[in-house]
């Protein structure tokens, strides 16, 4: 998923979350973007019918409505389960790990060297503490992490400025691909 298509989402959420039509202002705050990508977003949006623009205001359409709807359910279900800052990241993963993974470059964490970027693509760990833990952290599908240290033991990352050290064990069991393979920037995510 692409930076203009994370946008058209934060958007249609941002939407119903407000209850309104939003400003683009509203758009630019709310995503840490530019005007130039809302207005960018927002024809996107209205080729696919779903907004218009009215002024400085983005208004939905009856599909739009309706798309705005399941992204904002899905975003509070997992707000009320992980916190905001996680059902953001998970808002958002479906469409670009699906796009990561069958682009095949996928590789076991401990293949990643020191300062090396990723993206997490897959945790193939079953233990529920050691999902719970690495999702507390924001290692979460979708996440992207740089590796600190690495070494058949343990692993320290950097995840949005956080150091977390995993177990090597465990990263055997988590995927990802190198951030320059993605394809694209990370967006406003």
């Amino acid at each position: 998923m692409g930076w203009k298509e994370i946008l058209m989402e934060d958007i249609l959420r941002l939407a119903r979350e407000k209850g309104s039509p939003p400003s683009f202002g509203d758009v630019m705050e709310d995503s840490k973007v530019t005007k130039e990508e809302v207005e960018e977003a927002v024809r996107e949006l209205e080729r696919k019918n779903l907004a218009r623009r009215e002024g400085n205001k983005i208004v939905l359409t009856e599909e739009g409505k309706k798309a705005a709807e399941i992204i904002y359910n899905y975003h509070r279900t997992v707000e009320r389960l992980f916190g905001h800052r996680v059902a953001h990241s998970f808002e958002h993963m479906g469409d670009r790990v699906s796009y990561i993974e069958k682009a095949g470059n996928a590789i076991p964490l401990v293949s990643f060297r020191p300062n090396e970027e990723g993206i997490l693509v897959s945790m193939e760990v079953e233990n529920p503490k050691a999902i719970a833990r690495l999702m507390g952290v924001g290692l979460i599908p979708g996440a992207r992490f740089r590796v600190v240290k690495g070494g058949k033991d343990l692993f320290v990352l950097d995840v949005g400025g956080r150091l977390v050290m995993v177990d090597g064990r465990v990263a055997e069991k988590l995927r990802g691909v190198k951030a320059y393979e993605e394809g694209s920037p990370c967006g406003p995510a």
